[in-house]
């Protein structure tokens, strides 16, 4: 029986499973978090600065040597119930190098919460962010958002018409979600507990469709996804970026040839690679 598409509810689960199309996960996390500690070891950075009451309403700021640097906020990935904010440490060299100020930003997790908690958690980070030029440094007028995987599903929510627009100048969603029904339908839903009714409201896609032409200008986004992740991650992005772009919003498509759900977030940090650059431009020479 077919729960979404074509899929059935075996091949549903398997579009989402991302450990289990990837080997050597774990030790790709272990990589991960040996280079961030390192970033910390070698770089300034300010760890965990308060935006909220939870011990997760947190940020890390990696300062840029500049003053008037423009502002990254990275928000990290973990399907929306697990990892934290250490996880994306090893991108700060890159956009340090660059003279961009990198802040990794973390959040409550479900079944703790709902997605619309953890949206508004990083909307509250966002607006914290923004509210605190001296505490975190830089241009908060120049303030951009990126994320993998959930993190890219909360970025598009922040660049989006529900988010934060005003203050947001661009954004790059890594390997996003960003229709929550197939989530819904799947076996990430034991830790998410999403309803029917939810979905509409936090799916960017959907709230992309309800965007009249001309009313309004939305930050710039940048969609991609490895190119091996899968016909769902491909269809999440490559509709994303229809929607957007039906209405006369600005928004990229970048692959990542060869990628997976991990090696496209590396390829974000990777100043030689296309999606990097892409970054780079949006938030160096912003050009649309």
């Amino acid at each position: 029986m077919t729960v979404f598409g074509s899929y059935d509810q075996e091949g549903l689960d398997a579009q989402y499973n991302n450990q289990a199309k990837v080997p050597d996960v774990a030790s790709t996390a272990q990589r991960w978090m040996a280079r961030g500690e390192e970033a910390r070891s070698q770089l300034s950075c300010d760890l965990d600065l308060a935006y909220g009451p939870h011990d997760r309403h947190r940020v890390d700021v990696f300062p840029a040597a500049r003053p008037d640097a423009p502002i990254l906020a990275f928000i990290h990935g973990g399907y929306w119930h697990s990892r934290d904010k250490a996880l994306v440490h090893f991108l700060a060299p890159t956009f340090v190098a660059a003279d961009v100020t990198f802040v990794s930003v973390e959040y409550r997790l479900c079944p703790e919460v709902t997605v619309a908690d953890v949206v508004a958690d990083v909307t509250a980070a966002i607006e914290w962010i923004h509210g605190n030029p001296d505490r975190v440094g830089g241009r908060v007028d120049r303030l951009h958002v990126a994320g993998h995987s959930a993190g890219g599903h909360l970025t598009a929510m922040l660049c989006g018409p529900t988010g934060r627009p005003d203050i947001v100048k661009g954004g790059c969603s890594v390997s996003g979600l960003h229709d929550l029904e197939p989530i819904r339908l799947c076996y990430l839903n034991q830790h998410l507990n999403l309803k029917a009714e939810d979905v509409p409201g936090l799916s960017p896609i959907a709230i992309a469709r309800g965007l009249e032409k001309g009313a309004t200008r939305l930050p710039p986004l940048i969609a991609t996804v490895g190119m091996d992740e899968g016909p769902e991650y491909l269809r999440q992005r490559d509709e994303l970026v229809a929607s957007l772009r039906a209405t006369g919003q600005p928004a990229l498509s970048v692959d990542v040839p060869g990628g997976n759900h991990f090696t496209a977030l590396e390829a974000f940090g990777d100043p030689h690679h296309a999606l990097c650059q892409a970054m780079l431009r949006q938030i160096l020479a912003p050009a649309f």
